[in-house]
């Protein structure tokens, strides 16, 4: 029997729901190395440190419908879902940092954006 793949990734700006090609999301978990002084000359110890979450998205522009301001998104939720609904992560408080434009022979037109997200919400069932 064939396993059914997470198909939908939705960015939600002021109401509005954009359909994403493509995300990347990554989780820094702030773990640091502390040098120390010693005999040999290796890491011993580690520092604990912030969770942050950074988010690479390739946004669908659909014609007509580019009125946002992408450098500007601030407090936007990005949902990664499967069709089913057994699988949903939630990024939430996204704010955008880079916007680049992206165009293909297609005629697809996509705005890349990296963002940063304040948490995470892993509401699988």
């Amino acid at each position: 029997m064939a396993e059914e793949a997470v198909g939908i990734i939705v960015l939600s700006v002021n109401g509005e729901d954009y359909d994403c090609a493509s995300c990347t999301p990554k989780t820094d978990t702030g773990q640091k190395p502390i040098k120390t002084m010693n005999r040999t000359r290796k890491v011993r110890y580690r520092a604990g440190g912030v969770e942050t979450y950074t988010l690479d998205v390739s946004v669908v522009i659909p014609d007509g419908k580019d009125t946002v301001d992408w450098g500007a998104i601030v407090d936007a939720r990005l949902s990664i879902e499967s069709i089913t609904g057994n699988h949903r992560k939630t990024y939430i408080d996204c704010t955008t940092q880079t916007v680049s434009d992206a165009y293909s022979v297609e005629g697809e037109t996509r705005r890349d954006l990296t963002m940063f997200a304040m948490d995470v919400l892993d509401e699988s069932a």
